[in-house]
C-alpha cells in the first residue's frame, strides 16, 4: 500500500488511473463518496499498479471538473497526476489532480483500501 511521504499532515501519491468515481447516500442523510483508482503499490519501477477503493464517509464539500475525452485518451500512461490526502483537526481533504480535471472532496474520515477482486 502507498506510505505516507510528506509526513503525518499530508500523504502523495503520483502516476495512477481513474477507475471509477460516485457520491451517494442523499436519501439516507450520510453521504458518501467512492473512488477507485489503480496506483502503484511502493516505489519499485518494475512493479504493476493495483486497485484500490478510497471511500469518504459524511462528505461536507466536493468539487469536480474534467473533460472526458482527455481523461480517456490518458487511462492508458495514467490519467492520475497526483493523489493528495489533506488532514485537518476535524476533517480530510482528498485532492486529485488529473491529466483532464480535478477532484476535490471533503470528509469525516476517508479509507484507502486495497481491492480483493
Amino acid at each position: 500500500m502507498p506510505t505516507p511521504e510528506d509526513g503525518p499532515d499530508e500523504i502523495n501519491w503520483h502516476d495512477g488511473v481513474l477507475v471509477d468515481l460516485r457520491l451517494s447516500g442523499f436519501a439516507e442523510g450520510e453521504q458518501e463518496f467512492t473512488l477507485v483508482v489503480d496506483l502503484y503499490p511502493d516505489d519499485d519501477g518494475l512493479a504493476q499498479r493495483r486497485r484500490y477503493h478510497c471511500i469518504g464517509t459524511n462528505v461536507s464539500r466536493f468539487v469536480m471538473s474534467g473533460d472526458i475525452g482527455r481523461l480517456l485518451k490518458n487511462r492508458s500512461p495514467g490519467n492520475i497526476d497526483l493523489l493528495r490526502m489533506e488532514f485537518t483537526a476535524d476533517t480530510e481533504i482528498l485532492v486529485v489532480c488529473l491529466f483532464g480535471g480535478t477532484i476535490e472532496v471533503e470528509a469525516r474520515s476517508f479509507r484507502l483500501m486495497e481491492s480483493t477482486t
